[in-house]
């Protein structure tokens, strides 16, 4: 579930477009935001936004959001190898530089 432990020194994580799109679509399958979410867990909105988006390892945190949407957390949350990462980060950098040139 998560991050794969040996990148967990990896700091800031890249945003994981896969994992917060399962995310969103089981939210919508239940007619809820990510607002809503916080709030039926007790847990701050940015929080839950980092932890969807793969900004923020916290394994508990996973585990909560997937037992409250009746999924599976190994599917909402799948382990990302240190490769995947790394391309997650580069494509990051290169939005990013994409977006500073604009």
């Amino acid at each position: 579930m998560g991050i794969d432990k040996s990148d967990v020194g990896c700091r800031p994580y890249p945003l994981d477009h896969k994992r917060r799109k399962k995310v969103m679509v089981a939210l919508a399958e239940r007619e809820m935001n990510i607002s809503d979410l916080a709030r039926s867990l007790g847990i701050a909105q940015a929080i839950i936004s980092q932890v969807i988006s793969g900004r923020r390892f916290s394994p508990k945190t996973e585990q909560r959001i997937a037992n409250f949407l009746g999924k599976s957390s190994d599917d909402l949350f799948p382990t990302r190898t240190a490769e995947e990462i790394k391309k997650m980060r580069l494509a990051e950098n290169a939005q990013a530089a994409k977006e500073k040139v604009a």
